[in-house]
């Protein structure tokens, strides 16, 4: 019965709580059990709250006995280490904030709670979580469940490794450059990335050191192993806070014609395998069994869009992060930033880093333009299929710049605040900003003909 529990779905958990076949109690430690036979081969739950979620889910039986009480009443959550999470160390994978206690939730943790989800822990990362990989200087790497030798990807890497191993039902991660999408196509689950604003993030702990491109580009999400899930979760973290000022409204779902899909393929400059080729013309069809109107050749040329996002968060990292921090870091954590990012960061003339925020602002406004008439679009995730544990390790300036271009088709949504949906499949389904009501509609339009999200069988 345990696996039985771990494979289950929001909407299962919940039938289960209400028909009383079982508690929320015995989810929980069908989890924790799970969590002991897997996490010591894949590492992707860093910190416990066995004792602390064993007696929430008891008292919510208690309390509740089989009436639901909000959104995700009942249901496991695992919850990125870049988060506050009352009674655990938000470390950002760094060796000195190993006991880095927080002492009240993160705005987003709340919400979460608030609505019944029962937090299992904290997922590991990468240093400050910036890679597309999970190496961390204070945990070590995290191993993909689906095949030990593989990476997780990152810097979700921890969040998308305990849904697809049946960990955690459902998971909670950020996204500044491919950190919910690339661990969600590489562990095979969904994982969306939201428009900036859309969900608040108000920090009971200060993250390292803030820019202007954290808040214009990154963004918080879910990660599941189905859409219903994937929006359950979204459907409870999205909307105003008032101590976040950039929050926004989030836009009602308007019914109408299907709206027009552009294709993704080399218009980013991206070195694609030809096994995500086949993956993005399967999903292409897919689309248009659908309904949906899909068309070739139409997107502008966004190959300069990756390398702005490089260019302004090299620069930050380069400029204002590493030195205040770098040496907190891991050396392998450490040489990727300045292998890759210290490729393309601008050096400290304040008017070139200016020019290139001007640029992007110019291919903004005819992003926007275009998506008026295309307003979804789908593309690779990563060029590659799920890579070896030891992909980006201390590599060279040519296999990291090879590395970036296979990662085109990430960044340029960053950097346009768009939101967009990983498949399982290594496909993403890319948005107008704030509509990510277009992008769940057309996930759950094709969901139904993609393989099954099954856990990883380890044991």
């Amino acid at each position: 019965m345990t696996g039985d529990l771990c494979s289950l779905s929001i909407e299962e958990i919940q039938a289960l709580i209400r028909f009383g076949t079982v508690t929320r109690r015995e989810i929980i430690e069908a989890h924790l059990a799970r969590i002991d036979v897997v996490n010591p081969q894949t590492n992707t739950f860093v910190e416990l709250r066995a004792s602390q979620v064993l007696a929430e889910a008891g008292k919510a039986d208690m309390d509740r006995g089989r009436s639901i009480h909000g959104a995700l009443d009942g249901v496991p959550m695992s919850v990125k280490d870049s988060y506050g999470v009352k009674g655990l160390n938000r470390t950002d994978g760094l060796p000195i904030n190993a006991h880095r206690l927080s002492e009240q939730d993160d705005s987003v943790v709340a919400r979460l709670r608030s609505a019944g989800a029962l937090i299992l822990g904290h997922g590991n990362v990468p240093d400050l979580c910036v890679r597309w990989n999970t190496i961390s200087g204070l945990y070590g790497a995290s191993r993909n469940p689906r095949n030990l030798s593989l990476s997780v990807g990152g810097s979700s890497g921890g969040e998308a490794g305990n849904v697809a191993s049946g960990m955690a039902t459902a998971a909670l991660g950020q996204d500044l450059g491919g950190s919910i999408r690339v661990p969600a196509s590489f562990c095979g689950v969904y994982g969306i990335r939201t428009s900036p604003g859309v969900v608040p993030n108000v920090a009971s702990i200060p993250a390292f050191p803030a820019t202007p491109a954290i808040q214009a580009m990154g963004t918080i999400g879910p990660l599941a192993r189905s859409v219903a899930d994937l929006e359950a979760v979204y459907g409870v973290i999205a909307g105003v806070n008032p101590l976040d000022p950039t929050s926004v409204p989030v836009l009602a779902s308007v019914p109408g014609q299907l709206p027009k899909v552009a294709v993704l393929r080399g218009e980013t400059g991206a070195v694609i395998a030809p096994e995500i080729e086949r993956r993005l013309s399967d999903t292409v069809v897919l689309l248009g069994d659908a309904g949906y109107e899909v068309m070739e050749a139409v997107l502008p040329d966004l190959h300069r869009a990756p390398e702005i996002w490089a260019e302004i968060n090299g620069t930050d990292l380069i400029r204002v992060t590493l030195p205040r921090i770098g040496h907190l870091m891991n050396e392998s954590g450490r040489q990727h930033i300045l292998q890759m990012f210290g490729s393309f960061e601008l050096g400290p003339d304040l008017a070139i880093y200016n020019d290139a925020w001007l640029e992007r602002s110019a291919m903004l406004e005819t992003w926007v333009r275009f998506a008026e008439e295309y307003p979804l679009v789908v593309a690779p995730v990563a060029g590659m299929v799920t890579p070896p544990l030891d992909f980006d390790y201390m590599l060279d300036y040519a296999d990291t710049m090879k590395l970036f271009d296979q990662m085109r088709c990430v960044p340029w949504v960053n950097l346009f605040g768009l939101p967009s949906l990983a498949l399982p499949n290594g496909i993403q389904l890319i948005g107008r900003r704030f509509r990510e009501d277009e992008v769940f509609a057309a996930a759950h339009a094709v969901e139904g003909s993609l393989s099954k999200v099954e856990i990883a069988t380890l044991t």
